[in-house]
């Protein structure tokens, strides 16, 4: 069973001074809590239930492994906030919060064995390549 606590003032700040920083509308509630269970993940963000967003007014609940997050160098806990908020996506036109997955996938091996540039690169021209498969199926029809 998972076991929450607050997390510290200074993990609480870190996380606020990003959350400030970026484009999630300031009107979103997040709590950021500690959990101590966590073991693969950097953290883990979910919108609340219904139920839970009635109770608490929270719309984003932030999961964080602190006892291993306080061990981190101060740049390994800047990419990991950052990393953990660019899963908030608002979407203004709906008035819609929703949590996206990571936009890489691929294998740490992989990825060490060739680099992100070329990781970029590869999914930078299939895209194009779906995009001119869609325009040229487009134009037939």
């Amino acid at each position: 069973m998972a076991k929450f606590e607050e997390v510290f003032e200074d993990t609480l700040g870190l996380f606020q001074k990003h959350i400030d920083e970026s484009s999630i509308p300031k009107f979103l509630k997040i709590k950021i809590l500690s959990n101590n269970n966590l073991k693969k993940d950097f953290g883990v963000v979910s919108k609340s239930q219904d139920i839970v967003k009635y109770m608490t007014d929270y719309d984003i609940i932030i999961q964080v492994n602190e006892p291993i997050f306080d061990q981190l160098e101060n740049t390994q806990k800047e990419y990991i906030v950052s990393d953990i908020l660019a899963q908030i996506v608002y979407d203004m036109d709906k008035d819609k919060v929703s949590i996206v997955k990571p936009d890489v996938n691929t294998f740490s091996g992989v990825l060490r064995k060739y680099g992100i540039d070329t990781y970029l690169s590869i999914k930078e021209s299939i895209s194009v390549l779906l995009e001119q498969k869609q325009i040229e199926e487009d134009a037939v029809r």
